[in-house]
């Protein structure tokens, strides 16, 4: 089935505009969809984003690099606010270990062709309903931090202990250097904010479609679902120009290596908001689509093994025959499940509430 292969494959790209459901510009950032965030570039890496904040001219300034790839992963340059005038570079990513507080540690970054360089850092907790690890370096002069890095960078890495716990390619830092020194002086930056981008992306509604996701493997099994703060639910908007598109897909029966910007447009997803599998996707226009799942949730199996032999024998000594010694062994390991549903908001303006699940009355 080539549904959850599309929506693995082509959301990465497109999420790079923050196309999707409610926004989540990422951990610990003072970003929101409310007109200050502003996208500055993006590209097949990913897309930088700068927030300014007008009320405070010169201050509260940052710009993060979101990587497109399904393994998120970012970081942030964070310029002075009025309580901390230096600068701080956060990273964070999926592989980062969590803290139950702020804990001092030591890490190094390695880039290619540069010798490796030992940093100290915060290791912070993750924000709650985040699957993601956070990392702050204190980097002093905003300006001078950014002037000494490069403009692109193809895996760079943090070591924690011999062990990478974040990789990332990006580009573009160039422009969004220019755009971070604008905001430093005061100046504020003269392109589109992320809802403008995502309403050149794909038309924008006024439409909410939420509900609950859930799967159910027996009919008295409890409910399995997805993880808080996953994006375990995926969304395809399925007008006339995708389905003729998608037959193709099936008629080739394979992922195509190159996605029109035209058909990235009808696919998203969102964050999982509770432990109740709850979603939302705001912003939709009137129309058909599918809702698609994807996650795994730990199941137990128990396996016998016989690890000896018992022999019986009369009172008379005469043998009898055998019984097995057996021990049983229950072993935990992680079951995928997708499944889908076709949703249609009729008019905009509508919200559309869903049960997205997957119930199976003897087992499945």
């Amino acid at each position: 089935m080539l549904w959850p292969l599309l929506l693995a494959g082509m959301v990465a790209t497109a999420s790079a505009a923050q196309p999707g459901g409610p926004a989540s510009p990422g951990p610990g950032l003072p970003f929101h969809a409310d007109g200050k965030t502003m996208l500055v570039t993006k590209s097949g890496l990913g897309a930088w984003m700068l927030y300014e904040d007008p009320a405070n001219p010169r201050m509260n300034c940052s710009v993060k690099f979101e990587s497109a790839r399904k393994k998120r992963s970012g970081f942030t340059l964070l310029g002075p606010t009025r309580k901390t005038p230096g600068a701080v570079i956060l990273f964070n990513g999926e592989d980062i270990p969590s803290s139950p507080s702020a804990q001092d540690i030591q890490v190094e970054l390695v880039q290619h062709r540069l010798a490796s360089t030992q940093l100290r850092a915060t290791q912070l907790p993750r924000q709650q309903g985040s699957q993601e690890g956070l990392l702050a370096v204190a980097a002093g002069d905003i300006r001078q931090t950014m002037k000494s890095m490069r403009d692109s960078e193809h895996n760079m890495q943090i070591r924690l202990e011999g062990t990478t716990v974040f990789s990332l390619d990006y580009d573009g830092l160039a422009l969004a250097r220019n755009a971070m020194l604008d905001c430093l002086e005061g100046r504020q930056f003269a392109g589109q904010t992320l809802k403008e981008a995502t309403a050149e992306i794909r038309p924008l509604g006024t439409s909410v479609i939420m509900g609950q996701a859930y799967f159910k493997g027996a009919f008295l099994a409890p409910r399995k679902y997805p993880p808080k703060g996953s994006e375990a639910v995926g969304l395809i908007w399925m007008t006339d120009e995708f389905k003729v598109w998608y037959e193709q897909v099936k008629r080739d029966q394979k992922m195509p290596k190159h996605i029109p910007q035209a058909i990235l447009k009808h696919f998203m997803r969102t964050q999982i908001l509770d432990d109740k599998g709850s979603f939302m996707f705001t912003n939709m226009p009137a129309g058909e689509y599918l809702l698609i799942t994807d996650f795994s949730y730990e199941r137990t199996r128990n396996q016998v093994e016989v690890i000896g032999r018992t022999d019986v024998y009369t009172a008379g000594g005469n043998y009898v025959g055998s019984n097995d010694q057996i021990t049983v062994n229950t072993y935990a390991f992680q079951e995928g499940v997708t499944f889908e549903k076709r949703v249609v908001v009729p008019a905009d303006g509508q919200t559309i509430e869903v049960t997205l699940d997957k119930s199976c009355l003897f087992g499945c």
